[in-house]
């Protein structure tokens, strides 16, 4: 489900992207617009005849979508070779969540050997295009792999900044940080916090688990450490969100 949203969000953003300004120069038939059009409303197979001339001509937001379609199989076999062969030219072309996606490739080892240190590299330069999905990962990478060394502090530092930027996965691992005292000193008040927003801003499971774990800390704060840590969560969101728009 989550892909779905990334996906549904890219789609929209791809499509505002290539709206031409006025006055500028136009091709005589927006054959991506259409393309997206099409794929949208899961005619895969018209998507894939308009799309797979525009990728192998360089336009990346095509390469990306066919990346995508087939990484899921959509309307067509899944392809983990050739969804990785279309990541890696939107990729170089700058696409974040192509990227992104190349990350995830490399951290899972999917049809290629599994390298955490070049998933840091990909998760890296999606991240400096402000994704923060990339941020938590990278983040949870520093969290100790067999191929990159536990080093919380770091992945605190990854967790912080996409928390910055709005995610609530990132937000339920900074409160997990602080109930281990994993890179920081233990604070439980901290980690009631950091739940109570994955538990506000996560969507399904992760809300779910956010509020079990919020649930456990409080039996074992005071009332008046609750109401303390809900404080500094609200506070929090307020600076967040005063951020977020500025």
């Amino acid at each position: 489900m989550k892909t779905s949203i990334r996906l549904a969000a890219l789609l929209l953003a791809a499509t505002a992207a290539i709206s031409p300004a006025r006055g500028a120069e136009t091709s005589p038939a927006p054959a991506l617009p259409d393309a997206l059009i099409r794929y949208t409303t899961l005619d895969y197979v018209k998507a894939l005849e308009m799309l797979l001339p525009l990728a192998q001509h360089g336009d990346p937001v095509a390469q990306e979508i066919l990346g995508f379609m087939y990484m899921r199989g959509d309307g067509i076999p899944a392809d983990a070779t050739t969804a990785f062969n279309w990541f890696a030219l939107a990729a170089d072309a700058g696409r974040a969540e192509a990227q992104f996606q190349l990350g995830r490739i490399y951290r899972d080892g999917t049809d290629v050997p599994r390298d955490g240190k070049t998933a840091l590299y990909w998760f890296g330069r999606a991240a400096q295009q402000g994704a923060p999905d990339a941020m938590n990962a990278a983040g949870e990478i520093y969290l100790g792999r067999d191929d990159v060394s536990a080093d919380y502090a770091a992945a605190l530092e990854w967790f912080f900044h996409a928390a910055e930027h709005g995610s609530a996965q990132a937000m339920f691992n900074i409160g997990t940080r602080y109930a281990l005292g994993q890179g920081v000193a233990r604070d439980e008040i901290e980690a009631f916090k950091w739940f109570e927003l994955a538990a506000k801003e996560g969507i399904g499971g992760l809300r779910d688990n956010a509020a079990t774990a919020r649930i456990n800390i409080a039996t074992r704060l005071t009332p008046m450490q609750v109401q303390m840590a809900s404080v500094r969560a609200q506070n929090w969101m307020k600076a967040h969100r005063a951020n977020r728009i500025q």
